[in-house]
């Protein structure tokens, strides 16, 4: 994959776009020749990108660098793991670019003192159509008489679970567990008695 490609047409689509930063849309500055390998601060150098973007543009940056390696290497790699630490320098547990974005823009909402709207999905009101197909979705999972007998008789313990049932290898005679017996012996067990008569 061709990284610097993509990285810059993330940054010349962007920068096309003329952005301009005000109170409803948040943006973050990036240099597009990096400053930490000398470029320059310059408005021809700098572009506005959203935080998911600009997430994207570091990795993209760092994965470039990693097939050179060397100091620019350690550059970016030393920058991208800069972006990962709040407004206060504690350090993010950061998985992937959307984890970022919603991150970093409730941060700087909340040091704006602006009110954030919840993101996660499944404390968002509901309608009455979405509510039905949960519901339906719900009751579609069928489950036949034997399979509702077999559940039920687990989790009273009266029968074992599978995994906890003991049996024995008939080649070595050591009991276990059935899947540790599955995986270490049975079979394993016959291919090295016949490697020994071999």
């Amino acid at each position: 994959m061709d990284y610097l490609k993509h990285y810059q047409l993330l940054c010349n689509s962007r920068k096309a776009l003329n952005r301009k930063k005000d109170s409803e849309h948040y943006y973050e500055k990036h240099h597009i020749l990096p400053k930490s390998l000398g470029c320059s601060n310059s408005v021809d150098n700098l572009v506005l990108l959203t935080s998911k973007e600009h997430y994207v543009a570091h990795l993209l940056l760092y994965f470039h660098y990693k097939k050179i390696g060397g100091a620019p290497l350690r550059k970016m790699a030393f920058a991208f793991v800069s972006m990962l630490s709040d407004l206060n320098g504690n350090r993010m547990q950061i998985y992937g670019s959307r984890q970022y974005k919603i991150i970093r823009e409730a941060a700087i909402a909340t040091k704006l003192g602006v009110k954030i709207e919840d993101t996660i999905n499944y404390k968002k009101p509901k309608s009455e159509s979405h509510k039905d197909n949960i519901r339906l979705a719900r009751i579609g999972t069928i489950r036949s008489e034997a399979t509702k007998i077999k559940i039920s008789l687990n989790r009273s313990g009266v029968v074992p679970k599978h995994n906890s049932l003991r049996v024995e290898c008939p080649i070595c005679n050591k009991k276990g567990q059935l899947t540790a017996m599955k995986r270490w012996h049975f079979d394993n067990c016959k291919q090295i008695s016949h490697a020994k008569l071999a």
